[in-house]
Parts: C-alpha cells; structure tokens; sequence
C-alpha cells in the first residue's frame, strides 16, 4: 500500500493539468480501503464553466457509484492539494469520506479545520479524520501553482474562450 505522499502526488498532477488547462489548480483523488485509487480529478470551474466544479466535487461525481457501495461507504480517503472549501467540506459528509488529506492549508476559504473545531454539524465532522499539509515540499508545490495561476487568473482559458465566442457571433 502507498502512503500519503503517493496519492497526494497524484492529485498534484491533476492540480497542474488544471493549472494547463487555465483554471483553478486544484486536484483531489479519492481511494478505497485498500490502497486503490477509485477516482482522480481536478477543479473545472473555469473550463467547464461551473462554478460548483471543484476538484473535490469532480472527484467525488467521478466516485459516486462506488461511494455508494456498502464495501467502501465510510472506508475512504480523498487527497486534495488545498483544505476543502465549505461546499466540498459539505459534500464529503454526503459521500461519506471517512478521511481527508490535504497539501496546503487555506486560510482563505479552507473550511475542514473550522468545521471540525467549530459547534456547527459537530457530530457530521467528528467522523473525518484529517491530515493538514503532512509535507512542506509538497505545500509549497501546491502554493507556487496557486501563485502562478494568480498572475493570469486563468487568462489562458479565459482569452481562448473570447475568442471563440467572438468567432461563433460573427458567423
């Protein structure tokens, strides 16, 4: 069985082809009991043009049909490459994550230390365990993404897509 490093590794890759792909670089996977990874994804707010389509939320859709099968329900980990925000925090209670791993904390919108120190839905977030940033080079990996991504705030994407939608009015 891997450990925490590997899988948070691989939701790295996924946060750099986000960062590729010109949104937000943020990756998560989701693994099962055993060590077998179910479902890899990455934020898509700005590709898909979504809003709710966070790495964890894609995961976790990715995950659905297995999440909801009695051999992995309350038996898996999700590893992300930023602290969930309080929708993700709000849906690994719904599927059923017994286990959150993260990269960089986020003081920002980073909501999985506040849910599980504070009185609201106590009991739900008393059954997550969590991991904040087990590894400082892998914190700063996630960080430089985050700080690299800031500098064009998706520009890539964001440019291309004009484009296009200027491209398809004039015909």
């Amino acid at each position: 069985m891997f450990d925490d490093r590997y899988y948070l590794e691989i939701a790295l890759e996924e946060a750099e082809m986000a960062f590729s792909e010109g949104t937000i670089p943020i990756g998560a996977v989701i693994v099962g009991p055993a060590g077998e990874i179910i479902s890899r994804g990455r934020n898509r707010v700005f590709t898909a043009m979504d809003p709710s389509c966070h790495a964890e939320i894609d995961v976790i859709r990715s995950a659905g049909n297995v999440l909801l099968d009695q051999e992995y329900k309350n038996r898996c980990t999700m590893y992300t490459t930023v602290e969930p925000c309080p929708m993700c925090s709000g849906a690994l209670i719904l599927a059923d994550i017994t286990r959150v791993v993260w990269a960089l904390s986020d003081d920002y919108l980073g909501a999985m230390r506040i849910m599980k120190e504070g009185k609201h839905f106590r009991h739900k977030f008393d059954k997550i365990r969590i991991t904040p940033m087990p590894y400082t080079d892998l914190a700063i990996r996630s960080q430089e993404l985050h700080r690299r991504w800031d500098e064009k705030r998706g520009v890539r994407y964001i440019v291309s897509n004009i484009l296009t939608n200027n491209t398809s009015r004039e015909e």
